[in-house]
């Protein structure tokens, strides 16, 4: 596979790498052509199981997944304090799922970590590098269960034969994080691309819509209408003609996840976290609803799409609408 020459933007931040000079500016970069970036209800699964990290660290913050009832996912950069040249003390880490803001009710589960994992290839506070960014992840154990509340994302062996026959199948990518230019509000970029699995690099090159904020944020597919999380965004790269974001590909980090004993996905434990907004503007946009009732609509599609008509909103619906969403013409 072609290798792609790139340089690398870290939390705001534009490396150039070889023979050009560092220049360091503050980008809003990652936007790929159009601004295709949605903004998704938040305390709706599977939107609740993305949220922000947070490092009491002045006017910073991440994105990070669930993977597990006390288990996050995010970027090992997210975790660096800059200005002190440390990783951040633990105590000081926290994870909020289905961020709106922080006051009571505006997010759906709270809790501080009870410990965090960062591979020891991975250097903070270096020149950042195409190298450095392949070990950029990063395992958040949380000291409460919330992902009971939010439910979670399952986790597959992404690589490079992975991702040829998910290509052949032509099956739609979505990233999801809270990007600093949208401040309490989730986004999601449906059907962007992923370019390339840079095995030598092990990282992923791919076209969705992550800017600073959205570091640490999951890219997935559904299966059985559930989500799987396949890399985690941690990069852009800032070239004349070229601008692409950087994940780390789960195939690096699976294992440990397995070793956790995580892996599949997780529901919410109750039905108060159900797709009714999402399903709703999402039958909408394909002409289903019509103005009609919704219970009606869900049964129009299902039957459609080969599934059992029940004309109920359930967790897994939301998967099936966006694989027929990205397949209408």
């Amino acid at each position: 596979m072609k290798r792609i020459a790139f340089s690398l933007i870290f939390a705001g931040v534009f490396i150039a790498l070889g023979p050009v000079s560092v220049s360091a500016v503050e980008l809003l970069d990652g936007i790929k052509g159009s601004d295709d970036r949605l903004i998704m209800e938040s305390a709706e699964y599977p939107w609740s199981a993305v949220g922000r990290v947070h490092t009491e660290i002045k006017g910073s913050h991440c994105s990070g997944v669930l993977v597990g009832p006390a288990l996050v996912i995010t970027a090992s950069h997210c975790l660096y304090d800059k200005r002190n040249r440390w990783f951040v003390p633990v105590d000081r880490v926290h994870f909020v799922a289905g961020y709106a803001g922080v006051q009571d009710g505006e997010y759906v589960a709270h809790s501080k970590a009870a410990g965090y994992f960062i591979p020891s290839a991975y250097e903070g506070g270096v020149q950042s590098s195409t190298g450095n960014a392949g070990h950029d992840w990063a395992f958040i154990e949380l000291k409460e269960e919330i992902g009971l509340v939010s439910g979670w994302f399952g986790v597959m062996n992404f690589d490079q034969a992975a991702m040829k026959l998910h290509d052949q199948w032509q099956t739609p990518f979505v990233q999801s994080g809270y990007s600093r230019d949208k401040k309490k509000l989730l986004t999601a970029h449906i059907g962007c691309d992923i370019e390339s699995y840079q095995g030598n690099l092990k990282l992923l090159v791919h076209k969705c819509d992550a800017v600073p904020g959205d570091s640490g944020s999951p890219m997935y597919l559904f299966k059985s209408g559930l989500p799987y999380l396949l890399g985690i965004h941690v990069a852009t790269t800032k070239e004349t003609r070229l601008v692409r974001g950087v994940a780390v590909p789960t195939s690096t980090f699976v294992q440990g996840v397995l070793e956790k004993g995580a892996g599949n996905p997780g529901m919410p434990n109750s039905g108060t976290l159900l797709p009714n907004e999402t399903t709703r503007t999402f039958l909408a946009t394909m002409g289903y609803t019509g103005g009609g009732k919704l219970e009606d609509a869900i049964r129009r599609f299902q039957a459609d799409e080969g599934l059992t008509v029940t004309g109920e909103v359930s967790y897994d619906l939301v998967g099936y609408l966006i694989v027929a969403m990205v397949r209408e013409p």
